[in-house]
């Protein structure tokens, strides 16, 4: 009786601390993938987002990043496409010694306006890429409701590498579930 109160105690305990959806403290789990589906660097494994502060905190889970991705023309990418309010967005990452990160709006013909260059982080340690995007840029504030494009099951979170004229994608995931901004 005792080994299974241990047992039960220490389970709980566990959920405390990583919390039901996996997700880090204030963020919130939108879509996982399986690990080892994609290359090193370009296995994307889960989407959390949540506010932090005046921003939108997404952080892309990446399986097996390399120490040191070089940035190359034809540099890897790692991004999420959204909506707020009618409008879409596209939050990209590029890995390489200065990792960049940017904000794209696409307009309803297929063009995309970039916005702004986001901080984040790109770390071979974390195990994600993380931006924040200013929640005013995006037009969302409290209650506001932050989805992945189209249809529940749609691939919106990709990693993809540029070539010539064309683009490779290595590797997929479709968000799940909305977020609805507290």
């Amino acid at each position: 009786m005792r080994k299974v109160l241990v047992i039960a105690l220490v389970a709980v305990l566990a959920l405390t601390v990583v919390g039901p959806s996996g997700a880090a403290p204030g963020l919130t789990r939108l879509g996982t993938d399986p690990e080892n589906d994609g290359p090193p660097s370009l296995d994307v494994t889960y989407l959390d987002a949540g506010r932090n502060g005046t921003s939108l905190e997404i952080r892309i889970g990446v399986a097996h990043i390399l120490p040191e991705v070089r940035s190359v023309p034809e540099a890897p990418g790692i991004e999420w496409v959204f909506e707020v309010s009618g409008r879409t967005f596209v939050a990209e990452g590029v890995p390489g010694q200065n990792p960049t990160f940017y904000l794209f709006e696409l307009a309803k013909d297929g063009s995309a306006t970039q916005l702004a260059s986001p901080t984040g982080t790109y770390n071979h340690e974390d195990g994600f890429i993380r931006m924040l995007i200013p929640l005013r840029t995006i037009g969302a504030q409290k209650g506001s409701v932050i989805s992945g494009v189209g249809e529940k099951g749609t691939e919106d979170v990709d990693s993809h590498i540029h070539y010539g004229a064309g683009e490779a994608y290595p590797d997929k995931m479709a968000t799940t579930k909305d977020l609805v901004l507290r």
